[in-house]
C-alpha cells in the first residue's frame, strides 16, 4: 500500500501571525479561528435573497460602532461579509466573535481576523484568506481610523511619531486595503466599489488639536477623487462618507449627558447619528442606485458642518 501523498502546499505567516492560506482552499487557518466555523453560513444554505446576494463585502474596523453598523445593513441586504477588528486581547476578539454571530444570525457567511490595518503583509494575509474562503471582494468599506489619545501642547507640541500614525491609521490603511481589493475587482472584470469613512473635521475647523487626523482625512478626501476617475472606465466606483458626530459604545461613555444635551443643540438636526445610518448611505453608495455617482465626498452630519458645535 502506497504512504500518502504529503500535502505541499505552502502556508506563509504574516507579522501578526495570521496564516495566509494557500489558493486552494483554507488550509493554515490560525487554530484560535477553529471556533468562528460554528458563526459561518453552511456553503451548502438555500441562496439568499436580497440587492447584494451573492456580493461580498470587506469592513475594516468592523467589529464595532460605524463599521459594526454598516456590516450588519449589508448583511440584511444579503451580502457576505469579511470584517477585520483592532486588538488582540480577549475582550476585542469576544465583540468580533458577538458581531460575527449577529451576522451569521442574518444569514451571511463570515470571515473575520484581528489585523493590524497600517501593515500591508498583514492586510494581504488577510485578503487572501477572504478570497480563498468568500471568492471575491465585490464592496470595500474602508472605516479603520479616529484620532486616538491626542498629545498635550498644540501644534509646536505634537510628536511627528504621532503625525506618522495618524497619517498610517487614516490614510494608508485605506491605500493598502483599496490596492488589494481593485486588484480583486479587476482580475475579474467585475463591477465594484470602494467607500471610504471620512470625517466632518475636513469640513472646516472643529478643534486645532485634531489636525493630523484632519490633514489624514483630507489625503483620503482626495484618494477618493483621484481613483474614482482612474477606476471610473473599469466600473468601479469611488466614494467617501464623512460622518458627523455619531453614538457609538465609544462615545457614549466618552462624554457626559451635560456634553450631549449641548452638542444636540448645536447640531441642526437636534442629535447625533447612528452607525445604522451611515450603513444606509454605504449601501446606497454600492448599489446600482448609485450608478452613476463616484469621486464624491458625502458629508453624514444631520447639518453639522454648518451646525457651529466643537467636540
Amino acid at each position: 500500500m502506497k504512504p500518502a501523498k504529503a500535502n505541499n502546499s505552502q502556508t506563509t505567516i504574516a507579522k501578526n501571525g495570521a496564516n495566509v492560506p494557500p489558493s486552494n482552499g483554507s488550509a493554515g487557518i490560525p487554530a484560535r479561528d477553529i471556533a468562528d466555523k460554528n458563526v459561518r453560513a453552511p456553503k451548502n444554505a438555500a441562496v439568499r435573497a436580497g440587492e447584494f446576494a451573492g456580493k461580498v463585502v470587506l469592513v475594516t474596523g468592523g467589529a464595532q460602532g460605524i463599521g459594526e453598523g454598516v456590516a450588519l445593513e449589508f448583511a440584511r441586504a444579503g451580502a457576505d461579509v469579511a470584517f477585520t477588528y483592532l486588538g488582540a486581547n480577549s475582550k476585542s476578539r469576544a465583540k468580533a466573535v458577538r458581531t460575527a454571530a449577529a451576522l451569521r444570525k442574518l444569514g451571511a457567511r463570515v470571515v473575520f481576523d484581528a489585523v493590524d490595518a497600517t501593515s500591508e503583509q498583514a492586510a494581504e494575509a488577510f485578503v487572501v484568506r477572504v478570497l480563498a474562503e468568500l471568492g471575491r471582494v465585490d464592496v470595500l468599506v474602508n472605516n479603520v481610523g479616529g484620532a486616538g489619545t491626542v498629545p498635550e501642547g498644540g501644534f509646536v507640541g505634537l510628536p511627528l511619531d504621532y503625525w506618522r500614525s495618524q497619517l498610517d491609521k487614516n490614510f494608508f490603511s485605506a491605500v493598502i486595503y483599496a490596492r488589494l481589493a481593485v486588484r480583486d475587482m479587476l482580475r475579474r472584470r467585475s463591477p465594484g466599489a470602494v467607500i471610504n469613512i471620512g470625517t466632518i473635521h475636513t469640513a472646516k475647523v472643529f478643534n486645532t488639536r485634531f489636525v493630523p487626523y484632519s490633514c489624514a482625512k483630507q489625503a483620503m478626501n482626495q484618494l477618493t477623487r483621484d481613483l474614482a476617475v482612474e477606476l471610473a472606465p473599469q466600473n468601479i466606483r469611488v466614494n467617501c462618507i464623512a460622518p458627523g458626530l455619531i453614538k457609538t459604545a465609544l462615545t457614549k461613555w466618552r462624554y457626559d449627558a451635560a456634553w450631549w444635551a449641548d452638542v444636540n443643540q448645536r447640531i441642526p438636526m437636534r442629535r447625533p447619528g447612528s452607525p445604522a445610518e451611515i450603513g444606509k448611505i454605504a449601501l446606497f453608495l454600492a448599489s446600482p442606485r448609485s450608478s452613476y455617482l463616484t469621486g464624491q465626498i458625502i458629508y453624514v452630519d444631520g447639518g453639522g458642518a454648518d451646525g457651529g458645535w466643537k467636540l
